[in-house]
């Protein structure tokens, strides 16, 4: 998939905020950004280095991406908003991007059970 480079992302309040206070360098036009203010040459790299410090195993930088629909999906936003923020092409490739955890999988099951009880109350108070 190829990307247009001057592909824009809104963010709000709250986002626009901490990527400010996270600033290393105020004057520098990059948000993430050497301590001398110029850009990373690989964010990838970048982003290596601070998994590997962290402690963090079994994770990669696309991740984020799959992490950010799912995340997106399971508070309820359609599909639709999801593939835009996404910039995918096609319906296909947002759906595979946008896992369901199984506490959303199971919570979704308890809502349909809460009402067919209802349902079935309702219809054993009738024949009563």
């Amino acid at each position: 998939m190829v990307l247009s480079p001057h592909r824009g992302l809104p963010l709000n309040d709250i986002v626009y905020r901490t990527l400010l206070a996270v600033r290393r360098a105020p004057d520098s036009p990059w948000v993430f950004c050497k301590k001398n203010g110029e850009r990373y040459g690989n964010i990838r790299k970048a982003f290596e280095g601070a998994r590997k410090r962290g402690g963090i195993t079994d994770f990669r930088f696309h991740d984020l991406r799959h992490t950010f629909a799912s995340h997106l999906v399971m508070a309820g936003v359609d599909l639709k908003t999801v593939q835009e923020l996404l910039g995918h092409k096609s319906f296909e490739m947002t759906l595979r991007y946008a896992h369901l955890s199984p506490d959303h999988k199971k919570t979704a099951l308890d809502v349909l059970c809460k009402r067919m009880v209802t349902i079935w109350s309702q219809n054993s108070l009738v024949r009563s």
